[in-house]
């Protein structure tokens, strides 16, 4: 996939065992990187989408708007968002929005995100206001993306990066038009917008913490760590752990359910060591709800007998569980998986599931 991008602002089974160690930073993050400059066609098209969420902030919307020039979709598209625990006290937040196939017309199409402090109300003044809105954003990213209009439902994935807290989040898309489209064609051209609000974990906290559950397509371990631009297209990776995310959760028997999960937080023992068992426990779900359990997978241990040499939390190491399950043996149905996750030095537990399908095939 393709793509023009400028950032506006920086803000018992057999299985296979995934057990890296990572110092911080795992996340390649350079605020300060610019990508090229925006032409001025290009410009033409994106403001368009600066105005229908100044408007949308401005009018309180709710999910989507129906003012002139947007397109009257009532869920244009669907955003799914992963907590990572980032720097300097920030939450690394990956992204991904699903667009249904037939909302997109173009080969190419405009994004623009922004990214605000939850609010309750914005003004018409302020949204009059040559630079209140604009300059309020927590994080801006406008950026080109070439897709296949006719084809499978479009998935776009980025990331922000943020303290823990609660945030307005509007995304505009629109069809582009192309450097040779005149202006009449190009201001004819609708916006397709969604707003909705988030909350951020704070996983700087002292008590222990996960990331979200990140399930994979692919894991691919890389010689050395993704530059800015790559992390920029692969905004689920680890450090040198290239990660493309599985964006639904349906699976056929000859499929592996693959994840990935970091825990923070841990306390340590009295030989600086942390103590942290993760199991996985697999129910199957029926039809009106009610659930069986299935199977579960050997527990993984964190601790100073299995973590690798020279493991320290206290100087930025990463506990990073996960497991490549195989699917032959699970008949076809829904499941949910229960990983607990528990800190054996405070008592402290954590459980994070994970739904997903398997079908005939």
């Amino acid at each position: 996939m393709n793509e023009r991008y400028r950032r506006l602002s920086s803000a018992v089974l057999s299985v296979a065992v995934f057990s890296f160690m990572f110092a911080v930073p795992l996340l390649a993050q350079d605020e300060e990187q610019e990508g090229p400059q925006f032409e001025e066609w290009e410009l033409k098209e994106i403001l368009p989408l600066l105005e229908v969420i100044r408007t949308a902030r401005a009018e309180q919307q709710p999910s989507f708007v129906t003012h002139e020039g947007v397109r009257e979709v009532e869920e244009p598209f669907e955003l799914s968002t992963s907590f990572v625990k980032g720097t300097d006290g920030n939450t690394y937040v990956p992204y991904t929005l699903a667009i249904p196939l037939g909302h997109l017309a173009a080969s190419t199409v405009a994004v623009y995100v922004h990214i605000v402090e939850h609010e309750e109300a914005a003004t018409t003044a302020e949204a009059d206001s040559e630079d209140a809105e604009m300059l309020e954003a927590l994080f801006e990213d406008a950026f080109y993306i070439d897709v296949d209009p006719t084809g499978e439902p479009e998935y776009l994935s980025r990331a922000f990066t943020v303290p823990g807290g609660d945030y307005d989040i509007y995304i505009a898309v629109r069809d582009s038009t192309g450097p040779d489209a005149d202006d009449d064609a190009r201001e004819a051209a609708p916006v397709m917008m969604l707003s909705t609000e988030i909350t951020v974990p704070n996983l700087w906290s002292a008590s222990l913490a996960t990331s979200s559950v990140l399930v994979a397509e692919t894991v691919e371990p890389l010689q050395v760590m993704l530059t800015p631009e790559e992390q920029l297209r692969f905004p689920y990776s680890l450090s040198n752990i290239r990660i493309e995310p599985k964006h639904d959760r349906n699976f056929v028997n000859q499929d592996e359910l693959s994840l990935m999960l970091l825990v923070y937080n841990p306390r340590l023992t009295s030989d600086g060591a942390p103590s942290i068992t993760v199991e996985y426990n697999f129910h199957k779900v029926a039809d009106g709800g009610a659930e069986e359990f299935f199977n579960k997978t050997t527990p993984q241990e964190f601790n100073a007998d299995t973590l690798p040499p020279g493991f320290s939390v206290e100087l930025g190491h990463q506990i990073v569980a996960g497991q490549s399950v195989p699917l032959t043996l699970f008949p076809a149905g829904s499941y949910r998986l229960e990983m607990i996750i528990t800190d054996n030095e405070s008592g402290s537990t954590v459980t994070r599931n994970v739904a997903f399908m398997i079908g005939d095939g």
